[in-house]
């Protein structure tokens, strides 16, 4: 049973030291601070919200978010292909063997961020009473940051599972409930909405640093998850103005050649909008994935290169300059997060490359492909030929669709999306949301993702369940269902 007191000074450990129990929420306290001991001053509130973005780069149950952000982004879109270091349930993922029993589909640590920044939004307003030195401004801004956190982690949760628990109370005591049922996916997107709106009025454009710009949320981050939110719902006029108010702020493009560098080495670049951070001693999850030293998880597919990248051995001069030795290797290996340079990789104790969860590319793409929905296709296709170009494109993959027609446009932007944006966990939600468009009307986009990189063995029922819309969203984890009775499965998964 809970006890009484929640320990608030350490809160991203109850996120951390969390695996050994049951509950879907579990908040086991690490110390013996109570509730009422705590929301006294803004450093306490200020140590809560940092405790929230430290949990996303935390282990719990033995993941970080961030991989399962990867996961959830890159294993059913048919680019990153498992190697000798891959585990049992990466393998059923790609084989399509996809059960609720499979880790994959915990969504725990995404629940305990919720939580930390659902006690922040309930509790931090108390410290203005105690702490005559908490401006009301700041305090505005941490509760917009937790609110902006809050939808981001739904957002990942409604694309993944569709219907999913809305949880927006703070779990702190054991008279709370700890059990809830799914909320439909429509009742999610409004409430992420409604945080994201009620969040731009109140955080700020910049914070005190230039990192803490890029690695806290802000008002372009509201508008950047705006965009995304809204091309999920086919909003497309409200994307635009989203993606707009983005594309005003202080972002540009790097430069072609700096673009390894300064985007995955370096980090927090000038196009940074959001990135999780990490930094020694803490390192990343990504170089146990993609290193030939230790076991590597996964690589490429040989098509990235050659189908996406348009690249062709008997004009080995003719290369995107985002491909080989910025993406991939030729031999397949992922280098965005495990690079240096050209050469030069990362050892393991080097590995704490920031993960971009939104950067400026990302934006105008999204703008893009709404512009393509609401007649605006020469506008979209323009956008696409900046992107080509800081990209380095090569005339191989260049395409010419109509710009009246919204549908080649939209598929010619998926196609860009997949190079510019390779293996930062995009492509299953890029694939899906263009896939839905008009009632399936572009469902052949994955059903060809899977026909070229698909294990042939499993190729019928890969392409049988894949026609199953409702197999387009992963099961309910076991565990999750074990401890909460008001969950019931994801109807695919009933069988």
């Amino acid at each position: 049973m809970l006890k009484k007191y929640i320990s608030y000074t350490l809160l991203v450990l109850m996120t951390l030291g969390a695996s050994a129990c049951d509950s879907w929420l579990d908040l086991r306290p690490v110390n013996g601070v109570v509730k009422q001991d705590f929301w006294k001053t803004k450093e306490q509130v200020r140590s809560a919200l940092m405790g929230a973005y430290a949990s996303l780069n935390g282990n719990y149950r033995g993941d970080q978010i961030t991989e399962q952000m990867f996961l959830w982004g890159e294993l059913r879109g048919y680019m990153v292909a498992p190697n000798t270091g891959a585990g049992f349930s990466d393998i059923q993922v790609v084989y399509g063997n996809i059960q609720p029993t499979n880790p994959i589909a915990d969504w725990s640590g995404f629940y305990g961020t919720i939580n930390l920044c659902n006690n922040l939004i309930e509790n931090g307003p108390a410290a203005l009473d105690t702490d005559e030195t908490f401006q009301i401004e700041d305090l505005e801004n941490y509760v917009a940051e937790a609110r902006t956190l809050r939808a981001l982690m739904y957002f990942y949760l409604v694309r993944t599972f569709g219907d999913v628990p809305l949880v927006t109370e703070a779990i702190d005591s054991d008279e709370d409930e700890l059990t809830h049922p799914k909320s439909p996916r429509e009742e999610v997107l409004a409430q992420i909405l409604e945080d994201l709106e009620l969040a731009e009025m109140d955080i700020y454009e910049e914070h005190e640093t230039e990192i803490a710009s890029k690695g806290r949320l802000t008002k372009y981050a509201v508008n950047a998850i705006q965009a995304d939110v809204h091309l999920w719902m086919g909003n497309f006029e409200e994307a635009v103005e989203a993606a707009d108010k983005v594309m005003a702020g202080p972002f540009e493009l790097v430069q072609q050649e700096n673009w390894l560098r300064e985007l995955f080495v370096e980090g927090n670049s000038m196009e940074s909008i959001f990135e999780i951070q990490y930094e020694a001693p803490q390192n990343n999850p990504f170089y146990n994935m993609f290193s030939t030293v230790q076991g590597r998880r996964f690589l490429a597919y040989p098509s990235v290169l050659e189908d996406i990248y348009g690249f062709d051995i008997q004009f080995p001069d003719e290369i995107d300059a985002r491909s080989v030795d910025a993406s991939l290797k030729s031999s397949g290996e992922i280098w965005k997060y495990i690079g240096l340079g050209e050469t030069s990789r990362r050892a393991a104790t080097d590995s704490y490359a920031n993960w971009i969860v939104y950067r400026l590319a990302d934006v105008m793409l999204m703008k893009a492909e709404a512009l393509s929905q609401i007649g605006r296709g020469e506008e979209a296709l323009e956008i696409v030929a900046e992107i080509r170009e800081r990209g380095g494109a090569i005339d191989a993959t260049e395409e010419d669709p109509l710009p009246s027609d919204g549908n080649d446009v939209v598929r010619y932007i998926l196609s860009e999306r997949a190079r510019e944006l390779a293996f930062e966990g995009k492509r299953w939600f890029d694939l899906l949301r263009v896939s839905k468009m008009n009632n399936y009307e572009n469902l052949d986009l994955m059903l060809q993702a899977a026909i070229i990189n698909a294990p042939e063995t499993n190729l019928n029922s890969i392409l049988n369940q894949l026609r199953d819309t409702r197999s387009h969203y992963l099961p309910v984890y076991n565990r999750e269902l074990d401890s909460n009775p008001e969950l019931v499965q994801n109807p695919y998964y009933l069988k």
